[in-house]
């Protein structure tokens, strides 16, 4: 059925204005707004008011500008200071994590007909947790800020490691084949030329940042943002690197400017209020999209997603009692290990294998590439139920963990008065 004008209004207008009603739920209730925003658009679809033929060509633009949001939002807020020298534990915790999710996925999926290749990927997708769904579950709780911190960290520093591993891993896909060779080729090629790319952009940047017209500075660097994923994309490097370099860059401007002797900006733009906005608006939308071109056609995927989710837990469950071990955080170490909700990166994501590779085969014109289209063609719906699983699973686990911490913590104050 087509959509009017009017029609089309009232669907972008609400999808907003519930997108909003469920952010201010999920900071009162601690529950990401993601299931409803998920649900939203399967039942438009379902209704028949949206016609999925009609987003098909959207998929592979849409997907790509939301990586585009998600990348400079992760590399924004990335202190790197932080990650080199303070976040030893969480860096580590991150690298593990998301290794062991891929072999693991990997492996599981072998057994439902599947390549490992595509099940690591899957791994790779869903391994870590997701920075914007942990974040909102962690404004409704009173935790140490270590322990917020180092959540907050972890789903911004996994949120990368997926994105460039499932990158490299696509392009290694098409070869049909695990090659170590060419997936160590395939990262120094990725980040030579978009490291580069983001470099310099982020020098020229910051150079003018403080002379563009005050009113002006988010929309140019959104400008600049997306010419530098197509310059990237055009020199044979990957746009996404380029995209974190220069927001990394941009997050830490201080030190940037301290490195390349910039003096200072007399007066400061601040972008984060804007781009805060801006996500939203992207995040809500995708989150919908996801819901209407996902298919429930296979209940092995359904299968599959669980028997992930559980994997995944399992998996974050011993590496946290690993890492947190003598430290700090140990006390904590459950209520880190249930606090795993996937969001964002695992959804755009999801969409982006099975992009790419059509648009491989459409350009050198391969005819028998059918098999690994259809195989990929799970992925997305693979990735909503994870989706849902690890939000359902993470809602029912958090209050009863979180309830019996603050019991022992209760304890231990009436022991230390004693």
């Amino acid at each position: 059925m087509a959509i009017g004008i009017e029609g089309a209004f009232l669907v972008f207008g609400g999808i907003i204005i519930i997108g909003y009603i469920g952010e201010l739920f999920s900071k009162k209730f601690s529950i990401p707004s993601t299931i409803m925003l998920l649900l939203i658009g399967y039942l438009l679809k379902v209704s028949g008011y949206v016609d999925v033929a009609d987003l098909t060509g959207l998929q592979s633009l849409f997907g790509t500008l939301a990586l585009i949001i998600l990348l400079f939002d992760g590399g924004l807020t990335l202190n790197i200071l932080d990650v080199l020298f303070k976040s030893g534990r969480i860096f580590l915790m991150s690298i593990l994590i998301t290794v062991a999710s891929m072999f693991a996925a990997g492996f599981l999926m072998q057994g439902f007909g599947f390549d490992f290749l595509i099940g690591a990927i899957v791994g790779a997708i869903a391994g870590g947790i997701g920075s914007t769904t942990t974040i909102s579950i962690l404004k409704g709780l009173e935790l140490p800020k270590d322990v917020g911190r180092f959540l907050t960290l972890e789903s911004s520093i996994t949120d990368i490691f997926s994105i460039i591993l499932t990158i490299v891993l696509t392009q290694n896909l098409l070869s049909g084949f695990i090659d170590v060779q060419m997936i160590g080729q395939g990262i120094l090629s990725t980040f030579s030329v978009g490291t580069l790319v983001g470099i310099v952009g982020g020098i020229l940047f910051i150079s003018i940042f403080s002379r563009i017209e005050k009113g002006y500075s988010y929309m140019v660097m959104l400008g600049v943002i997306l010419i530098l994923y197509a310059l990237s994309e055009f020199f044979g490097g990957s746009g996404a690197i380029g995209v974190l370099i220069f927001s990394i860059m941009l997050g830490n401007e201080n030190l940037v400017r301290k490195i390349i002797r910039i003096e200072e900006a007399s007066e400061r733009i601040f972008i984060r209020e804007f781009h805060t906005e801006i996500s939203f608006i992207i995040r809500t939308f995708f989150f919908v999209f996801l819901g209407i071109i996902v298919n429930f056609s296979n209940i092995n995927n359904f299968i599959i997603a669980l028997g992930l989710v559980i994997s995944f837990l399992l998996i974050r469950y011993l590496i946290t009692k690993f890492v947190t071990r003598s430290s700090e955080l140990s006390p904590y170490s459950n209520i880190i290990t249930v606090i795993s909700p996937r969001g964002l990166a695992t959804a755009v994501l999801a969409t982006y294998p099975l992009t790419t590779v059509q648009s491989y085969l459409q350009k050198a014109q391969v005819t028998n590439g059918q098999d690994l289209i259809s195989k990929l063609t799970n992925l997305p719906e693979i990735a909503f139920n994870i989706i849902i699983l690890t939000i359902i699973l993470t809602s029912i686990l958090v209050p009863f963990v979180y309830k019996k911490q603050e019991s022992k913590s209760e304890v231990k104050k009436q022991n230390k008065k004693k």
